[in-house]
């Protein structure tokens, strides 16, 4: 929906206003509808927003908003508000607007922080409380909208992107989470690449107290939906129930004030999305991306999906790249030089719904890490043959381990990344034996904490607000994450071996009859699964890219940041997979991004489609 940033401490120390504003700007390109600054030195804050109109797009409805002695910056949607609304008009409450940020407002009102428990949907907020002069961070159950923050003495600084907070504080490596990113392709932790920038934790509140002093108190509350939910499961739903849900979701993710487009891979879990969507409206249009202007199975899949619902198809094939301006621009707006070589596809596919005129679409992501969709979830399965809880972690290790780039790692790095492998050893077996009557939902849970944050979600709204389009996971729902939790793990995962699918049974048994059989049965991965991009001509093109990152001059400079972890003799020697290559070429373009400062946000889009 938005970028949000801001400042909260001590007033001698405060960003001066053109500086906010510079720091604000970074963030233009998620809301490039409106933008609005809140500067306060006597109060020791600035609270800055960019908005992306999708509720309620008139002025009224304009951030940093004002409600008596409170100020709010909100990113994302609620999709409950208006049932929201209605409780807070019985109680007198009165409204100016018709948007889901005046309900936040309003409702803190009536209910004090115990308002963000109420809410259904996804977020980060910031919201400064002027009675007690508090500032107020919360962001949603599922950690759906970023919020990075950098808390250094007497002052906090937070921004839906790390780029608002170099723009105003100089950064370094955080040597622990580059040897999280080079062994598992993504952080463990709810830290970021730049030391002392840290994310807030989804479900969770920091609120912090500004004394006479200037000095700051945080007082932390903290809500894990995950835990909780499958600490205590419910009654097992049928499939007919499970879709119901399901179907549910979606219609709530719709709610928006302009139009809405489904992203469609052919896929079990985004066809899942665009039935239900187009069950609720006939007239969505569906978008699919691909490299390849010969014989793709998710292009197929989808193809054969629209035809079954009479949806209305758009096809997209990239006809031409620079691969360095497009590596560049996806590490600009990336930040975390994360592993998922699907940013390039996300990245040219945002902006070709931006470029069909749509500013929200709904995706499928969250599906796998909820329902038991990726196949090392298989280890949890039988956790006696694997040798306990450490077997299954070793187990996955091994298949998630970029082996070849903790070759490359110094000395004291690899130290570090072997000290940081044993904690989150730690962490893996410890979660598995919380819920050792489920170790599949242990690991969902580890996996959704981890992987799905910093893998995949972080993908997701980097690469669509880089085009300023909102992204909406339906599968990440309260409501969803709960029936999958009271699902035995017989209904999420089968053994190799079985009948029928083996992944995500209980989604197909729910929309089978719903969706084309090809495409309940198709696989994830394999002949007619998920197309494998280092197969492509893309595979090639990123080689190349690697050797000028490494070799040529111009990244010089974020080598040397660089060096103290990583030594580039042996990466030039050592025998290196595509995806390993991918990680380092990525890393050094965001340390030359990000704090070298050397990209031009503005160059023009680096790559070109037509439609089939």
């Amino acid at each position: 929906m938005c970028g949000i940033f801001g400042y909260f401490g001590n007033s001698t120390g405060m960003p001066s206003q053109q500086n906010s504003i510079a720091a604000l700007a970074t963030l233009g390109h998620r809301g490039p509808d409106a933008n609005g600054l809140y500067w306060r030195q006597d109060q020791g804050l600035v609270l800055g927003h960019t908005r992306l109109s999708i509720i309620d797009p008139g002025e009224r409805s304009d951030q940093p908003f004002e409600h008596y002695s409170n100020i709010l910056v909100f990113n994302g949607e609620i999709y409950n508000f208006r049932e929201l609304r209605q409780e807070l008009l019985v109680l007198g409450a009165e409204f100016r607007t018709s948007s889901d940020t005046e309900v936040i407002a309003v409702g803190y009102q009536y209910w004090g922080s115990s308002i963000f428990g109420r809410l259904l949907g996804m977020y980060a907020i910031a919201l400064y409380d002027g009675r007690v002069n508090c500032l107020h961070l919360a962001r949603d159950d599922f950690g759906i909208k970023p919020l990075c923050m950098l808390q250094r003495g007497s002052e906090i600084i937070f921004a839906s992107e790390i780029k608002a907070i170099a723009a105003l504080r100089s950064l370094s490596i955080n040597g622990g989470i580059l040897t999280d990113m080079l062994s598992w392709g993504f952080q463990m932790e709810n830290a970021s690449l730049y030391a002392g920038v840290n994310y807030l934790a989804p479900g969770t509140m920091l609120t912090f107290y500004r004394n006479d002093s200037g000095s700051l108190k945080m007082v932390q509350h903290q809500n894990r939906l995950a835990n909780d939910t499958y600490d205590k499961p419910g009654n097992e739903p049928t499939a007919m129930d499970l879709r119901e849900v399901i179907e549910a979701s979606v219609r709530d993710h719709m709610i928006a004030d302009v139009p809405v487009a489904v992203a469609l891979s052919g896929g079990l879990d985004s066809s899942i999305v665009a039935a239900a969507a187009a069950a609720h409206h006939p007239g969505i249009q569906a978008y699919t991306f691909t490299l390849s202007s010969g014989k793709d199975p998710e292009v197929e899949h989808a193809a054969l999906l629209c035809r079954h619902l009479g949806l209305e198809h758009r096809i997209a094939h990239i006809v031409s790249g620079e691969l360095d301006g497009w590596l560049r621009r996806v590490a600009w707006h990336l930040e975390e030089p994360i592993t998922n070589i699907n940013a390039l596809l996300s990245y040219g596919l945002a902006a070709l719904i931006r470029a069909q005129g749509f500013k929200v679409v709904l995706v499928g992501e969250g599906a796998d890490e909820v329902f038991g969709g990726y196949p090392w979830y298989r280890f949890a399965l039988d956790i006696k043959r694997m040798g306990g809880p450490s077997g299954a972690f070793h187990a996955y290790r091994k298949r998630r381990a970029q082996s070849g780039c903790v070759r490359v790692l110094r000395p004291a790095a690899v130290v570090l990344a072997e000290t940081r492998l044993q904690a989150q050893h730690q962490h893996f077996v410890s979660r598995l034996e919380q819920y050792a009557h489920s170790p599949l939902d242990g690991f969902l849970s580890f996996d959704q904490e981890t992987q799905l944050q910093y893998s995949q979600l972080l993908r997701v709204d980097r690469m669509f607000m880089a085009h300023g389009v909102e992204a909406r996971v339906p599968f990440l729902y309260r409501t969803v994450l709960e029936a999958s939790a009271a699902l035995p793990a017989a209904r999420k995962m089968r053994a190799i071996g079985s009948e029928g699918r083996l992944e995500k049974v209980a989604l197909a048994e729910a929309f089978s009859g719903i969706l084309p059989e090809r495409v309940v049965n198709r696989p994830k991965f394999g002949e007619q699964g998920t197309v494998n991009i280092w197969d492509t001509w893309l595979s090639d093109a990123l080689t190349s890219e690697f050797r000028r990152c490494v070799d040529g001059a111009e990244f010089l400079g974020a080598r040397q940041l660089l060096d103290e972890f990583i030594d580039w003799q042996a990466v030039t020697s050592q025998p290196l997979a595509h995806k390993e290559k991918f990680a380092i070429a990525l890393l050094l373009e965001t340390v030359d991004s990000l704090l070298l400062s050397r990209v031009n946000p503005d160059i023009s889009l680096p790559i070109q489609w037509e439609m089939l």
